[in-house]
């Protein structure tokens, strides 16, 4: 009888765990889905400095929540658009490549990602890295970047440096 006990403790304990992990994924999933309308109502207003910090939370929570890959790739594709609109190049480079590869790890196209980041670097003078990057994607891809020729993938203001 005295082994009963923590027998059953062992069948119960990675029940009561698998429950409250479930329960702390969903948890992370909604608070994703929360910030990543926060992230949407600071780009409308223009203030992509929040807009990059949730876009950026979002991106962390869908991930700790083991969100949809293609959701996190969009996160992160957001994060960069509003971090190169406020100016933080190295971010918006950061996010841009995190779209790519877990476009990449889903088998769809990261060409808006690599579109955006390819226009950073001409942006920025870059043009050694932007040729650097359409070399990653290869001659056919990268010509095939010419359908997205018409969406404005950054976000158009005020130049960077440029007090508003």
């Amino acid at each position: 009888m005295s082994t009963l006990l923590p027998f059953r403790s062992c069948l119960i304990a990675p029940l009561v765990v698998m429950a409250l992990n479930a329960c702390s994924t969903q948890i992370e999933l909604r608070t994703a889905a929360q910030q990543e309308q926060f992230a949407r109502e600071a780009a409308s207003q223009g203030d992509w400095a929040q807009a990059m910090r949730s876009y950026a939370a979002a991106a962390d929570n869908a991930e700790l929540g083991r969100g949809d890959l293609a959701w996190q790739a969009r996160l992160h594709h957001q994060a960069g658009r509003a971090a190169s609109g406020a100016c933080r190049y190295d971010a918006a480079e950061f996010h841009f490549r995190q779209a790519i590869a877990l476009a990449r790890k889903t088998e769809r196209s990261g060409a808006l990602s690599y579109k955006a980041l390819i226009d950073q670097y001409e942006r920025q003078g870059k043009t050694t890295q932007a040729l650097a990057v359409r070399n990653e994607l290869g001659f056919h891809q990268a010509w095939a970047l010419g359908a997205f020729a018409d969406l404005e993938s950054l976000p158009v203001g005020k130049p960077c440096g440029v007090p508003r």
